[in-house]
């Protein structure tokens, strides 16, 4: 089933942020703590292109979206993806991400699963490209020893 193009958006955001709370006091929420279940990560992945490139994407829920922090500094690579609108902001899943190399070779080609993608891969200067509704956004960054970190932005006018 294909949902409208700002359900997604609002759905990631409610599962992000919803999972695990309980009411202790009347209005005040207390995040219960995540079993061992669900703060695994999701399974690494290896790329199907030439360079070798291991990631994992996820974070939906409270418990995996702190699992998938918890773990971003031990890969060199981490991309957040977000949503903004006048109110408030979303995370997003199901963007499309594709990364090449400074010889314009394709490295990784895939969808998120969340709103995190973790990466593993070789030292170098690499253009990362994510697309949401056709709006094309495009970052450099050069992997090195230090972790790095982009966030995608998109600026919804709803």
């Amino acid at each position: 089933m294909k949902l409208p193009s700002l359900v997604l958006p609002l759905l990631v955001a409610m599962l992000v942020f919803s999972s695990g709370l309980s009411a202790e006091e009347e209005d005040a929420y207390v995040q219960e703590p995540c079993s061992e279940e669900e703060s695994r990560l999701p399974e690494e992945v290896y790329s199907s292109e030439v360079a070798e490139v291991i990631f994992i994407s996820g974070g939906i829920g409270y418990c995996e979206s702190q699992a998938m922090q918890n773990a971003s500094k031990e890969y060199p690579l981490e991309l957040v993806f977000v949503q903004k609108t006048i109110s408030h902001e979303s995370y997003l899943a199901e963007i499309p991400v594709q990364i090449t190399d400074a010889k314009g070779n394709l490295v990784l080609d895939t969808v998120t699963k969340g709103p995190y993608l973790l990466a593993k891969m070789p030292a170098g200067r690499y253009a990362v490209t994510a697309n949401l509704y056709d709006e094309v956004k495009t970052q450099h960054v050069t992997i090195a020893k230090k972790h790095q970190r982009l966030v995608f932005v998109w600026v919804a006018d709803y």
